[in-house]
């Protein structure tokens, strides 16, 4: 059975077309220098979209990771950036890489931003302000609609950015912390980039809290997963099935190149919009159920029944959140956040999907969840592959009928 714990490690799960779509934020201004943006992550999921829409805007980009390429980004990334490979878990003193090149004569005197998407402890915020003291001008953090799980929320409907309050009483904070712990972990990240700019010692920052984030390469597969669940349905011993209390639940989605999108204009705006935390997701708040009858819908697949599972601990992949979708109404304000359409986003991911389990470029992405949904959808695993070479004529040389 699958769980959701976070959106920092999906459970047994390990781990382009550029869409080039402008919100056009009226506090953004022309890029005419070269300018260099400092990227914490840059090769996963998110990372990788917004690096890409970075480059194709003319920024000098130097990542910093541990050397990862997922996907296609050792094609897609790799030749056009600066790595400097750095596990930020064992402490940035520890990358001589990075700190070699922070003051060499190869860096610029300003980074124009640090855009973090690995931070999940706030020692590493703390780090990293220390490092590139006076060396940069803006900090984007990438947060997550987790934080609110471990705050105390008093109305109901969407949740706003100003939700994001812990109880005062120690107790009850200690006893909220349990609920997420990695919510937890990001709006400590966030409070230290706070602490620090209020103090007057850290620089002009911008939370974005995402909530499931969806798209092209999605190293959590959870889209492909259902995608391809559905698609081979007849070949498989279980059906689709959504907990009870899930039947009716609205969820916030955001498309990944919508987040490049605004990531890219956050750095060219103007001071007036940052030392704030901005909700970032889609219009429109499906259900569980409609997001999969949308999939059939789009993979043309009609007849497949979708069944109410009374346990609340039951299958799911998505929502990660217990609190229901959020609220853009500031990002849309001061952020122009104008996000793509839910069926554009609907039709483009399913064909990506569909198309990429034909490429072998794309091998151990596709093998894993083709092995994801034998080990845990079906009890014959050469029915699956049977399954695999009816609906794409794919084969697969090994001697075993499970990959």
């Amino acid at each position: 059975m699958f769980t959701t714990e976070n959106k920092g490690v999906m459970y047994l799960l390990m781990t382009i077309c550029l869409c080039t779509r402008s919100h056009g934020n009226p506090n953004a201004v022309t890029q005419d220098q070269d300018k260099t943006i400092l990227v914490f992550g840059g090769n996963g999921f998110i990372g990788s979209a917004t690096v890409e829409k970075l480059l194709r805007v003319n920024y000098t980009v130097v990542i910093i990771n541990r050397g990862n390429w997922y996907w296609d980004t050792a094609e897609t990334v790799k030749p056009f950036v600066r790595h400097v490979k750095c596990d930020r878990m064992q402490s940035l003193q520890r990358c001589a890489g990075l700190q070699h090149y922070i003051w060499s004569t190869d860096a610029p005197p300003m980074f124009e931003a640090v855009v973090d998407f690995s931070a999940y402890h706030a020692f590493e915020i703390t780090e990293a302000l220390k490092l590139l003291e006076g060396k940069i001008k803006k900090y984007i953090y990438i947060s997550s609609d987790s934080v609110y799980e471990v705050c105390n929320k008093t109305h109901s409907g969407p949740t706003r950015e100003e939700d994001a309050v812990r109880p005062t009483e120690k107790a009850e904070r200690d006893r909220f912390k349990l609920n997420d712990d990695y919510g937890n972990r990001k709006l400590e990240c966030e409070e230290e980039l706070e602490k620090q700019a209020t103090s007057g010692t850290g620089v002009p920052y911008l939370s974005l809290r995402l909530p499931d984030v969806i798209g092209p390469r999605d190293n959590t597969y959870r889209w492909w997963i259902y995608q391809l669940w559905i698609k081979l349905a007849e070949y498989t011993d279980e059906q689709l099935t959504v907990p009870k209390y899930l039947w009716n639940q609205p969820m916030s989605f955001v498309y990944v190149y919508d987040v490049a999108d605004v990531i890219s204009d956050c750095i060219n705006s103007g001071l007036e919009i940052y030392n704030n935390a901005y909700n970032l997701a889609l219009t429109e708040t499906p259900t569980l159920v409609q997001f999969l009858h949308g999939l059939m819908n789009s993979l043309e697949v009609e007849d497949l029944d979708i069944i109410e599972n009374p346990d609340n601990e039951g299958f799911r992949l998505y929502p990660s959140v217990k609190l229901g979708p959020v609220d853009t109404t500031k990002a849309r304000r001061l952020l122009n956040w104008n996000p793509t359409s839910w069926i554009d986003i609907l039709d483009h991911t399913v064909q990506f999907y569909e198309e990429a389990i034909l490429d072998a470029k794309f091998d151990v992405a596709r093998k894993d969840v083709i092995r994801t949904i034998q080990q845990h959808f079906s009890r014959d695993s050469a029915k699956v592959m049977r399954g695999v070479r009816d609906k794409y004529g794919l084969t697969f040389n090994s001697a075993h009928d499970e990959l």
